[in-house]
């Protein structure tokens, strides 16, 4: 149990490539939606309110075979944060050998939050999705960050449309992505007219109630909403829901954690695993929507590739 390393934001951010997650989080996925053949075993993650401070602190374990990963993240999610210019939500990953139980590593969670989250709906896109020229982003954190970043790398984007509700969030992730970027970038003080010509959307808000709608859209717009992760919150509209092709991370998680699917009462059509193995057709020429809880599976895969990368780099300066 002596010297367990610690590996950092930095580390983190350092060791996981888009390329090299979006490969590994697909074949997870796929392993998943295979039920028990596929060697996945997650439990639903264990969550303590704090109602009184609007938060909440979930425990997360997974094991994925095909990866020889064993992992539990431990995650808080405060969204009244963001008024304090505080993250929302903060994590840590322990990685665990699979043959002992013994704890390999503690690493930083919210980078492998981040990224994971927009590997998986890249993965989601790249099924679903029909054109990629606009990308429309509704949120300014952390999650709208590495969802740009990670579609940037991973589609042909030509602009991206950014709307916040706090407008100067907005205008400054419009600056990080003009400057690190070189993409044309306009910011919207309404929903609608930001989602009305995209081609693929990301909802990454710490809405309860409904912020994108049935508006106007593109008939062949692929939506993928990362926020409103408990029983009683909804960023998308019931209407919305009802009316669009829905796909889902976990059957399990959507219809016990997602209210955008419980309190809407859509019919989800499949699982993004199922799709990943031919099981299912994507439907890409109708509205499609990805609604995404997160899976511990990803926090699992996602540390065992940073161990991994830090082992070999700790290897390469021994020598």
């Amino acid at each position: 149990m002596n010297n367990i390393p610690y590996y950092g934001p930095e580390d983190v951010k350092a060791s996981l490539k888009y390329e090299e997650l979006v490969s590994a989080l697909e074949l997870a996925l796929a392993d998943f939606s295979k039920g028990p053949e596929g060697g996945v075993s997650q439990p639903l993650r264990a969550t303590a309110e704090v109602t009184k401070f609007n938060g909440f602190l979930a425990a997360m374990p997974a094991y994925v075979a095909s990866r020889n990963a064993l992992a539990c993240k431990l995650v808080t999610f405060y969204p009244n944060n963001a008024a304090k210019e505080m993250d929302t939500h903060m994590a840590h990953v322990l990685l665990f050998d699979e043959t002992s139980g013994e704890i390999k590593a503690i690493m930083d969670g919210e980078v492998i939050t981040a990224m994971r989250t927009a590997a998986v709906s890249a993965i989601a896109t790249k099924y679903l999705a029909e054109k990629y020229d606009i990308l429309a982003v509704l949120g300014s954190g952390v999650q709208a960050t590495a969802h740009i970043e990670a579609f940037c790398k991973m589609f042909p984007i030509k602009k991206v449309n950014i709307w916040n509700h706090r407008t100067g969030g907005a205008e400054k992730l419009a600056k990080y992505v003009k400057e690190s970027m070189g993409i044309e970038v306009q910011v919207f003080t309404d929903v609608q007219s930001c989602v009305e010509m995209a081609d693929v959307i990301i909802a990454a808000t710490f809405a309860t109630e409904p912020i994108l709608k049935e508006y106007p859209m593109r008939p062949w717009v692929h939506i993928n909403s990362v926020g409103a992760p408990r029983p009683q919150w909804q960023e998308l509209s019931a209407e919305l829901m009802n009316n669009s092709v829905v796909y889902v991370d976990s059957f399990l998680s959507a219809n016990k954690e997602s209210g955008d699917v419980i309190k809407s009462g859509a019919q989800i059509y499949a699982e993004i695993g199922e799709i990943i193995l031919g099981n299912k057709k994507a439907e890409i020429t109708t509205r499609t929507v990805f609604k995404s809880l997160g899976l511990a599976l990803e926090d699992a895969v996602s540390a065992r590739l940073v161990f991994d990368v830090m082992e070999l780099n700790r290897k390469i300066l021994k020598q």
